[in-house]
């Protein structure tokens, strides 16, 4: 059911900081990554770790991280917390 959702999204990630601390988005895409973005319909605002993700993934490509930014129609998502231990990685992502 998982594999039927899946799709191809665009990733682009953070690199270098500005002038001001901060790290810079790349301005090309890094690449493609396969998941399946759902809408998180349950609140998680007991755990600071997800208090603003509105967006949960789930893909078996174990290169995501923290600095993935993930193209989703007219949304970019940024990736705020990974969950490696599961069969899927869990991704969950808030909006920027």
């Amino acid at each position: 059911m998982i594999a039927n959702k899946m799709r191809e999204y665009n990733y682009y990630t953070l690199g270098e900081d500005d002038s001001y601390g901060q790290p810079q988005e790349s301005l090309i895409p890094g690449g493609k990554v396969k998941m399946s973005i759902n809408l998180s319909s349950q609140a998680t605002n007991s755990n600071i770790l997800y208090a603003d993700c509105e967006y949960l993934g789930l893909t078996h490509n174990a290169n995501v991280d923290d600095t993935y930014i993930i193209e989703y129609g007219n949304e970019r998502l940024k990736v705020k917390y990974i969950n490696p231990h599961t069969r899927y990685i869990q991704v969950f992502m808030s909006r920027m």
